[in-house]
């Protein structure tokens, strides 16, 4: 966790977005908006993966990101 907070970046106000099929993660959407997220990582394939991107952030599965990275 401490190796993490070294490369995290605060954030203040989130945008409010409305775009995910389960309301509840459109703040991952904002959270990577606002840190201008290359990669947004998820495991629910019916949920945002669906969505397949936010702006510039491509929101990708694990399986695929660790091949990419």
């Amino acid at each position: 966790m401490n190796e993490l907070k070294g490369l995290a970046e605060d954030v203040c106000a989130l945008p409010r977005v409305q775009r995910s099929p389960d309301p509840t993660d459109d703040f991952l959407l904002a959270i990577s908006e606002v840190g201008k997220a290359d990669y947004l990582v998820m495991g629910d394939k019916i949920g945002l993966l669906a969505l397949a991107h936010h702006q510039n952030t491509r929101i990708v599965s694990a399986r695929y990101f660790a091949v990419v990275s």
